[in-house]
């Protein structure tokens, strides 16, 4: 029969065993904090790709690309410097080690560059894309859009969704969607100079007095009661002509 295991035995394999459980247990950490440097460190290269992508595309509008500030340029080198330099020196490193090299302040200090970089790019073609708005905005865009009877209603929906458009400031968008804004913006700055007259060719179809009482009637201050000449009472008189009209009264 073995002799009963002592006291100081038994202590000595409880702590092996608790020493083995810690080192687990930092080694599970130490890998938790590698994957969060890593998710982040993606997430940043995929953010900055995709602006970098969308450059080329907006370019082909007349947007020149984004200047970079010399300090910006000095802190980016800094960065790339300490990014490589962490990543040499963990090539087959111990996990524990590893976690410790990325948790450093360089390295950290290189992600928050790196990541606001990124942000300051999107945020300038962002700035870059409003100030086009601003360049093509066609003239009179603000004015009210009237379908005076005869015009096309789709094409007076078409009119206020560019006069929307060139209402909306330009911020805040994606790389993705600041191409699409871009590219409704040029192609609603042509489409409102060909369709806008159009929305007006009713009027010329009607008669004189009648086209003056109806964009009198469209204005803010309405029509006086001096224009409902005989040719409008006339025109007035067709169900047809009036179905959409409404007439208000004002002291």
């Amino acid at each position: 029969m073995p002799p009963p295991e002592s006291l100081a035995s038994r202590a000595e394999t409880l702590l092996n065993r608790l020493a083995q459980v810690e080192a687990q247990e930092a080694d599970q950490q130490a890998r938790v904090e590698i994957e969060k440097a890593r998710v982040r460190a993606s997430r940043t290269r995929e953010d900055l790709d995709s602006t970098l992508r969308v450059i080329p595309l907006l370019a082909e509008h007349g947007l020149s690309q984004p200047a970079v500030r010399t300090a910006a340029a000095a802190e980016l080198a800094k960065a790339r410097t300490a990014l490589r330099t962490a990543a040499t020196t963990i090539v087959g490193a111990p996990i524990g080690d590893v976690a410790s090299r990325i948790r450093s302040q360089s390295v950290n200090n290189a992600l928050d560059t790196a990541g606001k970089f990124a942000r300051s790019l999107l945020a300038d073609l962002n700035r870059s894309v409003d100030a086009k708005r601003m360049e093509i905005r066609p003239d009179g865009v603000e004015q009210p859009i009237v379908a005076y009877p005869g015009a096309s209603d789709a094409l007076a929906a078409r009119l206020r969704w560019i006069q929307s458009l060139f209402a909306r400031k330009v911020e805040n968008l994606s790389p993705d969607d600041l191409v699409k804004r871009l590219q409704d913006i040029v192609n609603g700055a042509a489409s409102w100079t060909s369709d806008r007259p159009k929305l007006d060719q009713s009027l010329e179809r009607q008669h004189p007095e009648v086209s003056e009482f109806l964009r009198q009637a469209a204005s803010e201050h309405g029509a006086p009661w001096r224009l409902i000449t005989p040719a409008v009472h006339t025109w007035l008189s067709d169900p047809e002509n009036t179905v959409n009209l409404r007439i208000v009264l004002r002291s």
